[in-house]
């Protein structure tokens, strides 16, 4: 699920089977007394395989999704209509093909929702350009265990993977070119990436049940907290401010 920040009250959730929700909601002081939208817009992305993976860009006017048997596409949501959908790579010099298993999308930059960075089950990070082309026009490998999550830098350029053997790193997509990774390994797998809008930090969480606060110049671990249950996301609440 998420929620739209230029439309005040309203989500857009999304079944492993693709089935689209965007949804009204009218403010009310108590949460009981709130008021759904009568006719909300819905729709299917996918008609097999599963939605692993999905993510909305900062206009809210465009969406990505993809998943496993589901190649990555993008969706004007304005007019509920698929735009765009990726073609996958070539087979490789042994002639074996990857199979289309996306795990992680997002888009690179706030003000281009032609750009996004993919991750994959295979330990692979694409970047996509759709008004070049439907393949990736660059990909690269991360490791060996499945991408979990990406997240974009204000920078417009630098993204961070983490992946299920809880490894975390900054990567130029420009050119693959890896910047370096996060000092103190996850002990578990890595579900959900936070960049703070305003801060020079990063939050991750996972299977391993901390959350952790992260310096992304130094790569150093700030915090760590014990929640006691697996995790599987994590947000910064942009509004939050300290008394005093």
């Amino acid at each position: 699920m998420m929620l739209f920040k230029r439309q005040s009250c309203t989500s857009l959730t999304c079944t492993t089977k693709g089935y689209v929700r965007i949804e009204s909601f009218e403010e009310s002081k108590s949460p009981a007394d709130s008021i759904r939208d009568p006719s909300p817009t819905s729709w299917n992305v996918c008609g097999s395989g599963n939605i692993l993976c999905s993510n909305v860009e900062e206009n809210e006017n465009y969406a990505l999704f993809g998943g496993k048997g589901v190649e990555v596409n993008v969706w004007d949501l304005q007019k509920c209509t698929k735009i765009w959908t990726a073609k996958s790579p070539p087979r490789n010099s042994l002639d074996i093909f990857t199979p289309m298993w996306f795990t992680s999308t997002t888009f690179l930059s706030k003000d281009d929702h032609r750009k996004f960075v993919a991750g994959t089950s295979c330990h692979q990070v694409r970047l996509y350009d759709i008004s070049a082309q439907r393949r990736p026009v660059m990909s690269f490998d991360f490791r060996e265990t499945p991408i979990k999550a990406v997240v974009e830098d204000l920078d417009g350029h630098t993204v961070y993977i983490g992946n299920g053997s809880g490894d975390l790193a900054s990567v130029d997509i420009r050119a693959g070119k890896l910047l370096g990774c996060f000092i103190g390994k996850c002990s578990g797998s890595i579900r959900s990436l936070a960049r703070h809008p305003e801060l020079p930090i990063i939050a991750s969480c996972g299977l391993d049940s901390y959350l952790r606060i992260w310096d992304i110049h130094s790569r150093q671990l700030l915090s760590a907290v014990f929640l006691k249950q697996h995790l599987t996301n994590v947000v910064f609440d942009s509004h939050f401010r300290t008394q005093g």
